[in-house]
């Protein structure tokens, strides 16, 4: 029928037409430019109770489009369709044994008008009893030539045929001994003459609905399995016992009542265990396990988390893998410092490790996923830094055969309220990142389901390929002892960890996205392609403050130089001792240039002198360290050697030539001491020397000697000259 309209729009109903969008009902009344012209039935709220007044009015065309979209538009009458009785049941809401029942009987009803049209029956009852034997047989014989075409109709892959997923019981009907009665299939061809198809189909849905007690008993049992509910978690045989001992002692009771009451009827098991399914499900976990328990396994989560695009939203956790792993000292970290060595726990024993991950919601890409070692305060800081790398080159290093490429700026992280993530470090990386931090309470896990699920799954799909499995519990475990079982090395836990995040988990087919991560990673990333920080800011947030001292050639950091004209003008214009060291930020993700400030001035860029350090991060650095070790520690060895030969090669020439003193002895050390402190003039000396005397006044006395001092005794004249005690008047020149 053609809309009476130059608009194109899609036309679901059509003039009365009888439909039902949730509880209302209304009846199209004509088709009109602007929509349908719908007459409402009056109809009731179901949430308020509130009952609207039947009414008139236009319902758009786009309208009903979107409720068709939401499942929400049924269709109740068409005019044009085959009239439905009021209680009639649909044959989409038949059960494929109905269905199958009903072929059954079709075919006998086919065989018997076979019959009839060639004169082998006549449509009488009594006819229909008396060669009940042949229409048993033409039936039987039809219904096998129609199951036989039916297999054959059935699709073959390679020559074997493929099973349906229809259960064999549920396609074929066995004959039942009741069908050889001639009433059975007078009734049955009449009901197809009058009803069609339709007519065939039996009523045994219909049977068990009735109440197999009374209204009393069923109060009684309510009763008691609400007082038999508790967080013992009791079981359904305990139920069952219960409750039928109850009734029992109830029967009693009553029979001893002035005016017997009537007996309860004594339930079985599988009625009470049909009535506890039927009364409180969501009760009896409340009872059973407690409310946080049964709100953590039963709670609904409606629509779920939504993003709609790559690192909208991102769920940080913390794991301990579910395995011993022998902490030793392989070649993997042969170039990392002793101090990293010791922070990670390489001593050699087996341990559990503790693993930090990030999942993108959008993707279900890891986008971090590396060990937490157990002196790490902070652990977010480090797998923030992971999320915005390319992790390319460690999957190349674990030997997988995909890369790893999944990175960016995440919009808004997920992390729970332990102490690691709720430090001030944390927050202040996040602020300064523009992170928003959707803080999730502990014990609610639903709340970053993506993140704990992917944890079950390393654990079911990885974990419990190699021995040493740590069990949940005491009961579990048994006698079996996982850290003498350990046969992973930290390192080869590490490779195949990587190997299975990028050749096992990217590329499996994930049943949510209808795709693997790794291909829903690409797909996103071409509708809207990830937000990446540059190395300022990434040094910025991650990277490591320390003190270098300026030189003439810049700055010397981890065996680089730095230089650039602020540095350069800096060591020219200041004092040495005004810049005795200026404060560095180093970033491990990029070495070529740094960052540098002067008491507290502003940061500034530094490049590396050597063009080969941009763009290289501090693993290239430890790699190029490790390669050139060897060479290092032979030019050592060999420069140690020259030294030691050529000392050794002039002391013996110096002995042959005499130019060696030997030692000498206690006493001449302690003549040479004297000489070395002849001419010293301390207080000491100038106390036992006296007062000033002249050159020649020691001349005077005939007595003194001229290389004597005077007496303690003696005491200087006015003139200077010393007198001895007996005043002795005698001239020297005499």
């Amino acid at each position: 029928m053609a809309a009476p309209f130059k608009k194109k729009v899609k036309v679901l109903l059509e003039k009365d037409c009888e439909f039902r969008i949730g509880v209302r009902k209304g009846r199209v009344l004509e088709l009109r430019p602007e929509g349908y012209f719908v007459f409402w039935e009056e109809w009731t709220d179901p949430q308020t109770g509130e009952c609207h007044e039947s009414a008139a009015g236009v319902f758009g065309y786009d309208a009903v489009v979107t409720e068709n979209n939401h499942g929400t538009l049924k269709i109740l009458k068409r005019p044009l369709s085959k009239p439905f009785a009021p209680n009639a049941i649909r044959r989409s809401e038949r059960v494929l044994a109905e269905v199958a029942r009903q072929r059954f009987r079709k075919q006998f009803v086919l065989a018997i008008q076979d019959m009839l049209n060639s004169g082998e029956l006549e449509p009488i009852r009594d006819d229909f009893c008396d060669k009940i034997i042949s229409i048993v047989a033409a039936g039987s014989t039809r219904y096998r030539e129609y199951l036989a075409a039916q297999s054959m109709r059935e699709s073959r892959r390679g020559g074997t045929r493929v099973q349906k997923r229809k259960k064999e019981q549920e396609r074929t009907v066995e004959y039942h001994p009741g069908f050889k009665s001639g009433h059975t299939m007078w009734k049955w061809y009449w009901q197809w003459k009058i009803h069609g198809d339709d007519g065939l189909f039996d009523k045994y849905r219909n049977c068990g609905h009735y109440k197999r007690y009374d209204d009393a008993t069923d109060s009684f049992i309510k009763r008691q399995l609400d007082m038999l509910w508790d967080a013992e978690r009791p079981t359904v045989k305990f139920f069952v016992e219960s409750v039928q001992a109850a009734i029992e002692a109830e029967n009693d009771r009553r029979e001893r009542l002035p005016v017997p009451a009537p007996k309860l009827k004594c339930p079985g098991y599988d009625y009470i265990a049909g009535k506890i399914r039927e009364l409180a499900p969501l009760d009896h976990a409340v009872r059973k396990h407690g409310w946080d328990k049964a709100y953590k396994d039963l709670h609904t989560l409606g629509m779920g988390i939504e993003t709609a695009r790559p690192l909208e939203r991102v769920e940080v956790d913390e794991y301990t893998a579910d395995i011993f792993v022998m902490m030793q000292d392989t070649g993997l970290f042969e170039h990392l410092p002793e101090s990293i060595k010791q922070v990670i726990g390489l001593d050699g024993n087996a341990c559990r490790v503790t693993l930090s991950g990030a999942i993108d919601v959008h993707t279900r890409c890891f986008l971090a996923l590396q060990i937490v070692p157990q002196a790490t305060d902070s652990p977010l800081a480090r797998t923030l830094e992971m999320i915005y790398m390319d992790k390319s080159p460690i999957a190349d290093a674990a030997g997988a055969k995909f890369g790893w490429p999944m990175g960016g700026a995440p919009e808004a992280i997920v992390f729970d309220r332990g102490d690691k993530y709720i430090t001030d470090d944390a927050y202040d990386i996040l602020a300064s990142l523009g992170i928003t931090n959707l803080g999730a309470p502990a014990g609610k896990p639903w709340l970053k389901p993506y993140i704990e699920r992917v944890f079950r799954t390393i654990h079911n799909d990885l974990l419990l390929r190699f021995s040493g499995r740590a069990f949940s519990n005491v009961v579990e475990r048994g006698e079996n002892n996982a850290g003498a079982r350990a046969t992973l090395t930290l390192e080869m836990f590490l490779c195949w960890l990587v190997r299975w995040v990028v050749d096992a988990y990217h590329t499996r087919t994930h049943s949510a996205l209808g795709m693997s991560p790794a291909r829903a990673w690409e797909k996103a990333c071409r509708d809207c392609p990830p937000r990446s920080l540059t190395s300022d800011e990434m040094r910025e947030a991650f990277g490591v403050k320390s003190r270098r001292k300026l030189s003439r050639k810049g700055l010397l950091v981890q065996h680089i130089h730095y230089q650039s004209d602020a540095v350069m003008s800096m060591f020219l214009r200041d004092q040495p001792d005004e810049v005795d060291d200026v404060e560095i930020l180093r970033w491990d993700g990029d070495i070529g240039s740094i960052s540098m400030r002067a008491e507290n001035g502003p940061w500034q860029t530094v490049p590396a002198l050597d063009p080969f350090w941009i763009g290289k991060t501090d693993t290239d650095l430890r790699v190029w360290l490790a390669e050139h070790a060897d060479e290092v520690d032979a030019e050592q060895a060999a420069r140690r050697k020259f030294i030691y030969a050529v000392n050794a090669e002039s002391y013996r020439l110096k002995r042959l030539a005499g130019l060696i003193s030997l030692p000498k002895t206690s006493d001449e050390l302690d003549i040479e001491t004297a000489r070395f402190m002849r001419h010293a003039d301390t207080a000491e000396r100038r106390h036992a020397a006296g007062g000033y005397r002249e050159l020649l006044d020691d001349l005077g006395d005939p007595d003194i000697s001229a290389n004597e001092k005077p007496a303690s005794g003696s005491s200087p004249k006015a003139d200077g000259t010393a007198t001895s005690s007996d005043d002795s008047d005698d001239d020297t020149m005499e």
